[in-house]
């Protein structure tokens, strides 16, 4: 388990600038989790859904986003509380894009689980890779999928 001590070794900074900051290492943690889970929500913003910024260079910025990231979506994807919370906060993101509150939740739940998967698998795929999956799932006519399916 990280010490207080250990974190402000690492930053450089005394433990009276932490303490000014945070109340303790958990009060950090919450912070950093905010951080950058905003900064994951921020790509679904109208701004950054313009028409001049592809689905395609979105979703590559958001794996890009998580591969950067990686050691704290390892850490947060390995708890089923925050992998839920997660999926939450990507859904109703997602209904403000979709306006369909079912298909957000369905998107926003698979995603993170594939994004999951992508993590336990250690990163096999480069982000690009992972996002052209994320885009071949997405644009899916799953009503077609299933017509296929139950004409074989």
């Amino acid at each position: 388990m990280i010490t207080v001590k250990q974190i402000v070794k690492k930053a450089g900074v005394s433990r009276s600038a932490f303490y000014n900051y945070f109340h303790d290492k958990y009060h950090l943690m919450e912070k950093l989790r905010e951080k950058i889970i905003s900064k994951l929500l921020a790509f679904y913003e109208p701004k950054n859904r313009m028409k001049y910024l592809s689905s395609k260079v979105v979703t590559r910025q958001i794996c890009h986003h998580v591969f950067q990231y990686k050691n704290f979506y390892k850490h947060e994807l390995n708890q089923p509380a925050q992998v839920q919370w997660i999926s939450e906060m990507l859904a109703e993101k997602l209904g403000e894009v979709y306006g369909d509150k079912s298909y957000a939740i369905f998107a926003g739940y698979g995603t993170v689980g594939y994004l999951t998967h992508w993590i336990k698998s250690n990163f096999e795929m480069e982000p690009e890779e992972v996002a052209d999956e994320l885009l071949k799932i997405g644009f899916t006519n799953w009503a077609k999928m299933v017509k296929n399916i139950a004409s074989h």
